[in-house]
């Protein structure tokens, strides 16, 4: 068995002459003309070769590019989670990507895809909304060897206990350590110190995540995963305040910690590692990019970089008042769908035509207040240009990728995060 590591939630396994692809993501530019690479990527498109298996996680584009699968062969056999509504699967019919075969594997239900292949699946945490919605686990037996890829998914006990339960041990886990969201970089009711000991609180959740899943599943092996990436263009000073380092070498401490340290597994963009002769290809010690390598790779190749809303500008004609009226009335319905009417409000803000939109979540019609109009608490204040407003209204991009992009500004009073509230933002479109 052999792992290549690409970067981010990608890499490839290798069996027996047979090949399997994590997370298809190589091409840069993604979300919308903000997200990149870093580490930069030591492999490209051309260097992938055919796949009889490719696994995907979930729809964000980090995990599933067409830019990037375009170029896949298509006598592969894919592999996803099954659930409804299940957006990988509409995404690959979306795109026209018709695979050799799509086995559809239902949580916490090993199912057999070959002779030598047992795959399972394990869902994301369900007290996390969004996730739990879209996010997925894989869990396979591929010859003996078994492997758990948690991507995105933060272990959870439940997950941990079925792994532990079905397989009975663990050889190779890749999991989940920093993650990176609008939070704290782009929240306007903190200071510059309160948003740097945010950071470091959220990364240090995430260590003490990864380093508490390792301690619970003793595997051979456990490699930093899924993350590694940096915001290009207009916004990229706001990298800084990401909670998530500029490669997976802070794990080394955490596992060392609790005198694990001897099961971390760090490979480069492009190195393999051959777990039955336990070597690495090519043979070299792991890169350790420190803070200012990142912050100097950016100024250098990714500041003027120009996202999709900045390449035209939207008329002034355009009504962004009934647009929002009738993305008002698409979240009502799905309030009533969920039986959800906190009383909470949601404010639209349009910095560049001085608008202001307000939604009370329980009440069923919005308003247009002043736009220096005093704002009643509790709530969520969104800013955006009013060219990426029209976006998100008709969907053309979505809430949740415009927050991974660090394209929207928030104001959150009181500073609570409660799931079901950023969640409920993704229904505000026509």
């Amino acid at each position: 068995m052999k792992l290549i590591n690409i970067g981010g939630a990608t890499a490839i396994l290798e069996h027996k002459g047979r090949r399997m692809l994590f997370d298809p993501w190589l091409n840069d530019g993604i979300y919308n003309g903000a997200w990149y690479h870093y580490p930069p990527l030591k492999m490209g498109i051309a260097d992938l070769g055919r796949f009889d298996y490719i696994y995907i996680s979930h729809i964000h584009e980090d995990h599933c590019a067409p830019g990037t699968i375009k170029h896949l062969n298509m006598d592969a056999e894919v592999i996803i989670i099954d659930r409804e509504p299940n957006f990988v699967k509409k995404f690959l019919d979306m795109y026209g990507f018709k695979f050799k075969k799509v086995h559809l594997i239902k949580p916490y239900a090993p199912t057999r895809i070959s002779e030598d292949l047992l795959v399972d699946m394990v869902e994301a945490d369900p007290e996390h909304d969004l996730n739990s919605m879209i996010d997925s686990g894989l869990v396979m037996n591929w010859d003996g060897f078994v492997i758990y890829n948690g991507n995105d998914c933060a272990p959870h006990k439940a997950g941990l206990e079925h792994i532990l339960n079905t397989f009975n041990k663990v050889d190779l886990a890749l999991m989940y350590y920093a993650g990176g969201s609008s939070y704290p970089p782009c929240y306007s009711n903190l200071t510059h110190e309160q948003k740097m000991l945010e950071k470091k609180r959220i990364f240090e959740r995430g260590l003490g995540i990864f380093a508490d899943a390792v301690k619970t599943l003793q595997p051979r092996y456990a490699m930093p995963f899924a993350d590694q990436y940096v915001i290009g263009g207009s916004r990229s000073s706001l990298n800084s305040y990401l909670p998530h380092p500029p490669d997976g070498s802070a794990v080394l401490a955490a596992l060392r910690r609790i005198g694990l340290e001897s099961k971390a597994l760090l490979l480069n963009s492009g190195q393999a590692f051959d777990f039955d002769a336990g070597t690495k290809v090519p043979d070299e010690a792991y890169h350790v990019h420190t803070e200012e390598d990142k912050e100097a790779y950016i100024h250098e190749h990714l500041e003027d970089k120009p996202y999709d809303h900045e390449a035209f500008v939207l008329d002034h004609r355009v009504p962004l008042g009934r647009m929002v009226a009738l993305a008002r009335a698409q979240l009502w319905k799905m309030q009533q769908r969920g039986d959800y009417f906190p009383a909470f409000r949601y404010y639209l803000d349009v910095p560049d035509r001085k608008l202001r939109f307000e939604i009370a979540l329980d009440q069923e019609m919005h308003q247009e207040p002043a736009w220096d109009a005093p704002l009643i608490n509790p709530y969520l204040r969104m800013s955006v240009p009013s060219t990426l407003l029209a976006l998100l209204l008709i969907g053309h991009v979505s809430w949740n990728i415009a927050d991974a992009a660090l394209f929207i500004d928030y104001e959150r009073v009181p500073n609570v995060y409660v799931p079901k509230i950023h969640a409920y933002v993704n229904h505000i479109r026509i």
